[in-house]
Order: structure tokens, then sequence, then C-alpha cells
């Protein structure tokens, strides 16, 4: 059985790491991808302020009044690449004519890896059908835009920047930044104040054409990426708890489970021989007294018959116990409670504990009021007071001092025996366990007398409590409040 939880709980461990592992590899992929994500939004967000300002002043060109034309058309080449052609038209004004001057600017990507694209009637729309060829046609024809505008009036540097600082906003990046603006051998260059980029800065590019690009600098964006996979993180976090909890509480029970079952074939073993021991000892008496009655005397004689009534008395008690166990697990069980006085209720007690004992036992009792009366199962509150009192005779070497004191509060039992050990301490309690003995082998039990104190006390309302020093002693204190 050891071998099999072992195995078992290296399986489980494995299993939990693989789960971690494939959880950590899967968040670090999706981490990376948003990060990318984040990263092409940036530069959207840099085309779409450049096109915002490009519109900007085409409508303070047109507010101005007519200044010419401007055309930009795009299609494809030859070779498969995108051609954009931007044709301004200005009109210039000298005395009573007005003059017109065009200005032409072609640009073109790359060329296709399909040389025959552009002989192929569906040229077009396989290129619609490209992602990529779709969005390299919108950038192209957006320089164009760009281009013509500026032969009417420059570039609001200012302006782009308030709308890239607004969209990066939008983005959830309120941080801090600097812009490069570079045309030709102009350079625009706004910071946030007191802003000084970082070793670990990053750049993004966005050129309109040839001749200008905007420059954007920024920390780096992991805490954006980070917040955005809160949800993901956190939800898989409790997955791996969870899993973790789950086996952890597996594991637990199989080891209760085997404990249990260890516990209850040690229990079997040990009940078989205490049972034989008061049977086959009344037994001998008995025989002694069938086969001699006439020629024993008549002390031997009741020497014998005491000796076959408390082995009996000793029988019935541990069946007792046992039933007693049994009906506490029936829900129909209840407590008999009625007054009963404490002291008549030990004076019988402490009685048959001095008869069955095989030491001398010195008893000390305090009860105050001397008439206290509490309200309790007579029955089961005397099967509590023998059961304290007997460990306390058992676990006493050579000679047993027993003190016994009660108030309207609280029940001690106290013996100077050889005492408990504070790592057992949390274990007495169980069912079936016993505490080791150490040099004392003659001490008997089957581990159900605490355990039924315990469960009794409490089927009262009460709750109990031990103090124990190696070698000196042990207390057990019935609280009754």
């Amino acid at each position: 059985m050891n071998v099999r939880l072992k195995y078992i709980g290296v399986l489980v461990i494995v299993a939990l790491l693989g789960v971690a592992a494939y959880q950590a590899y899967w968040l670090q992929q999706l981490y990376f991808t948003m990060g990318e994500q984040v990263d092409n939004d940036i530069r959207e967000a840099m085309r779409v302020a450049d096109l915002k300002e490009v519109f900007l002043r085409l409508k303070s060109i047109e507010d101005k009044g007519p200044h010419g034309v401007m055309d930009v058309s795009a299609g494809i080449g030859e070779d498969g690449s995108i051609i954009a052609n931007s044709v301004t038209t200005t009109r210039v004004t000298l005395g009573d004519d007005t003059l017109e001057q065009k200005t032409g600017v072609v640009l073109r990507s790359s060329p296709q890896a399909a040389s025959d694209s552009a002989t192929d009637e569906n040229a077009f729309m396989k290129m619609l059908e490209d992602q990529i060829s779709v969005t390299e046609l919108a950038a192209m024809i957006q320089q164009g835009l760009h281009l013509g505008v500026d032969r009417f009036e420059g570039t609001r540097y200012e302006k782009y920047d308030s709308l890239l600082t607004a969209g990066l906003q939008q983005l959830g990046l309120s941080g801090d930044h600097r812009l490069l603006c570079i045309k030709a051998d102009t350079v625009y260059q706004h910071a946030t104040q007191g802003y000084v980029p970082s070793k670990r800065a990053r750049q993004f590019l966005y050129d309109w054409a040839d001749y200008g690009r905007y420059e954007l600098t920024i920390e780096p964006t992991t805490g954006l990426v980070l917040r955005e996979m809160a949800g993901i993180l956190t939800a898989s976090g409790l997955i791996v708890l969870l899993l973790g909890l789950a086996f952890y509480f597996l594991i637990r029970t199989i080891i209760r489970q085997r404990t249990l079952d260890e516990m209850k074939t040690d229990f079997t073993n040990n009940i078989t021989h205490e049972l034989k021991t008061p049977i086959a000892v009344a037994y001998a008496a008995n025989d002694v007294l069938l086969n001699f009655g006439e020629q024993a005397d008549e002390a031997k004689r009741r020497h014998y018959l005491a000796l076959c009534r408390q082995q009996l008395e000793r029988l019935s008690g541990m069946v007792e116990q046992i039933l007693s166990l049994s009906m506490e697990r029936r829900r129909q069980f209840k407590l008999n409670i009625e007054a009963v006085n404490l002291a008549g209720l030990l004076q019988p007690v402490i009685e048959q504990q001095q008869l069955k004992a095989d030491k001398p036992v010195i008893f000390t009792t305090h009860i105050d009021p001397e008439d206290l009366t509490l309200q309790a199962d007579r029955a089961h509150l005397s099967n509590i007071m023998n059961n304290l009192i007997d460990n306390a005779i058992k676990y006493s070497p050579d000679e047993a001092h027993v003190e016994i004191t009660a108030t309207s509060s609280a029940i001690s039992v106290t013996d100077h025996g050889i005492g408990i050990a504070a790592d057992r301490l949390p274990h007495i309690y169980d069912k079936f366990y016993r505490v080791p003995t150490g040099d004392l082998h003659d001490v008997k039990g089957y581990g159900l007398g605490l355990f039924y104190v315990k469960t009794m006390v409490e089927k009262h309302g009460w709750s109990i409590d031990v103090s124990s020093t190696r070698g000196e002693g042990t207390t057990f204190t019935i609280i009754l409040l």
C-alpha cells in the first residue's frame, strides 16, 4: 500500500507540474501574441493620427477657398506591385491670368511574388483577398493624400502630437512619451515634461513618404499587456490552485482511508485479545469452582466468584463502550438528561476502580459545592468518569495518585503518571489511536476510551481540554460552560 501511495503521489505531482507547465507555455505564447497586437495598435494609432491630421488640413484648405485640384489613384503594376499616383494641380493668379501647375508623385510597393499577377484578369480581386496587400494599398493611398495636401499646407506637428496622445490614451497608454517628426531638413520634437527615455524604451516608426516620418518613443508596454491578460491570468491561477487543492484532498483522503483501515485491523486484533482475556480468566475460575468447589474453603470460593464477577464486569464494560459508540452514530441517538449529583455518581465509580485496579490507588476528591448537581446523562457521565479514571490508573507506574476536582464550571481528573508527549496530544481523541507507553508493556486498551469521552462530552454541549508533562502527569478538564 505504501508503494502504491508513493506512485500515486508521484503521478499526481507530475500531472500538476505538467498542467502548470502547459499553462505557463500557453500564457507565454498569449503574452507574445498580445504584445504584438499592442505594437500593431500603436502603429495603427500613429497612422490614424496622421490621417486625421491630413483631413483637418484638407478641411482648412477647403474653407479658405479653391487653391487647386488633387488627384490620388492606385492600381497594380506589371510586376505585381501596388502603385499610387498623386497629382496636385495648383492655381497661381498673375494679374488677370490664372496659371495651373501640376506636380505628380508615384509611389510603388515591392514587387509581388507572382510575376503574372498583372496579366491575370482577377489580379485585383486576389489582391483584395490578401489582407496585407489591402493594408498596403490603403497606406499608399494615405501617403499619396499626404503628399498632395503638403503642397498646399505644411504638416501641423502639434496637432498630430495631440491626436496621437488621444489615440494612445484610448489604448490605455497614458504614460510619458517622446515624439520626433522628421521631414526633409526639418525636425520637430515634443516630449512629456521631464520624460527621459530609459534604456528599455521602445521606438515605433511611421513613414508617410520617402522624405518624412514620425518616431514615437515610449516605455515598454508590459504593464498594458499584463492588465489585458489579468482575467486570463486569474482564471488560470484559480484552475491550477483548484486542481492542486483537489489532488491534495484526494491524497489526504486516500491516506486517511489507509490509516483508518490499518487502525480497524489493529482494533480487531486488540479487541479480540481483550475480549478473550476476561473470558479465559472467568472460564478458568468457573472451572475451578466446578471441579474443586466442595474441597475449597469459603475464602477461596468467594475469591473465585469475585474474580469471575470482575472479569465479567470488565467484559460487560467493553461491550457497553462499543455499543455506546455504535449508538452515537445513529441519528435517533439521544441523551437522557436529568439532574445528577456528582458526588453520588463518583462514589461507586471510585469503588469499582479500586476493586479492579492491580496496583495501589489513592483518590483525592474536591467537589465545590459538596452537593454539586449537573444536568447530564447519568450513564454516559459515569462512563466518561470511568474512562478518565481508568486511564489515570493504567498510565501510573507502581502506585496511582488520582485527583478529582469539580466545580460548577469544570471537572478535572489529574494523575501523576508517565504523561503524554506534546506531539501526541493532538491525536489522543482519534478513534483507535493509542499513545505509545514506552516501557509500560502491560497497559491494555484498544483506542476507543478517549474518543468516546470526547464524543459524549460534546454531545452534552461541553468541551474537553488536556495538559500533560512527560514524566510528571496528565490533567483532563471537562469545561461545563
